[in-house]
């Protein structure tokens, strides 16, 4: 179990937790929409694990500052135990995961964390208190994931904090900070997959496991009338049930149909269309050898040079 971290903490209250003064820290603050799909799902994936309707999820924000510009490009999922009634951060699997990002990314800093909720509260200020031993001055983002879908506000709050008096005493509270929102492109591919979900009163998903799922009921619904077919046949072979001519001819004229495929017409424009896609696979691979073998003559000719007697110039010169 993870402990309370050995840091000067500043003491909170549960009256005020929020300053009602405006930001004038000058902070240009950019949230990526990947941050946003990786705390959407997390929380989701939560609430169907524990069965709770509303769960509390935190996590760690990435990303990269100069100056004043602080852009937020990714996150990751903390986990933490609940010692005394207060939630206390697992700091070993902090420390480690941050020394892991810095070898994929070392150019991302731990910029602050997130939470879900419709406002900030006591337990957020004790979880912010325990990220300030590793940034002097961490943003804090909430999310609320129980706000109308008809409602015009985005339901996302940053936060920096501030050390304010409140009745002669020293407080840590949240100062409410603008932001905007950017993508990139493959944020761009991955949010319009996302954007196309419909109603949550259906069972449909995006419009590619609609068309998928569409497909599998399909080919089910096809498998089942298959079988229905062999059963019957095989039914009235072994005499469990009496032959109906009928019935017998219209099975007989679909299964006459599927020869067809058989004939030579089909296999001609079957293996000219299959000739055609093995000849455009064929021209890629020898394009990409071809360039594989130019490039490794452009590294001979500039080491060759620098050898005793050199190495004669052009490609020409290793074709022989």
């Amino acid at each position: 179990m993870a402990t309370a971290m050995e840091t000067d903490e500043v003491p909170f209250q549960t009256t005020k937790v929020v300053s009602d003064a405006a930001s004038a820290s000058g902070l240009i603050i950019t949230l990526h929409a990947l941050v946003i799909i990786n705390i959407s799902d997390q929380w989701t994936r939560t609430k169907m694990q524990q069965g709770d309707v509303n769960p509390i999820v935190i996590g760690a924000l990435l990303g990269t500052q100069s100056g004043r510009e602080i852009e937020i490009f990714d996150s990751y999922e903390l986990p933490f135990t609940i010692v005394d009634e207060k939630p206390v951060m697992d700091k070993v699997y902090f420390v480690s995961k941050q020394e892991q990002l810095r070898q994929v990314f070392p150019t991302y800093d731990f910029l602050g964390w997130y939470s879900t909720g419709a406002q900030p509260s006591a337990t957020e200020l004790h979880l912010h208190q325990q990220m300030i031993g590793y940034n002097e001055s961490p943003l804090f983002l909430q999310l609320n994931p129980l706000v109308s879908p008809t409602a015009k506000d985005f339901p996302i709050s940053v936060y920096e904090s501030i050390i304010d008096l409140v009745g002669g005493q020293a407080q840590l509270l949240f100062l409410k900070s603008q932001y905007k929102i950017e993508t990139g492109e493959a944020e761009r591919i991955a949010v319009d997959h996302v954007a196309h979900v419909t109603n949550a009163s259906t069972d449909k998903g995006s419009t590619l496991i609609t068309h998928l799922v569409g497909q599998r009921n399909a080919i089910k619904m096809l498998h089942a009338r298959i079988r229905l077919i062999h059963e019957y046949v095989s039914d009235v072979e072994s005499g469990k049930i009496p032959r109906d001519h009928n019935i017998m001819r219209q099975i007989a004229s679909l299964a006459n149909r599927l020869p067809t495929i058989d004939s030579p017409e089909f296999q001609e424009e079957f293996l000219v269309d299959y000739n055609d896609v093995l000849l455009m696979t064929y021209l890629a691979t020898i394009t990409k050898g071809t360039s594989a073998i130019s490039e490794l003559v452009e590294k001979f000719n500039m080491v060759g040079p620098k050898r005793p007697g050199g190495f004669p110039r052009g490609p020409a010169a290793y074709l022989g």
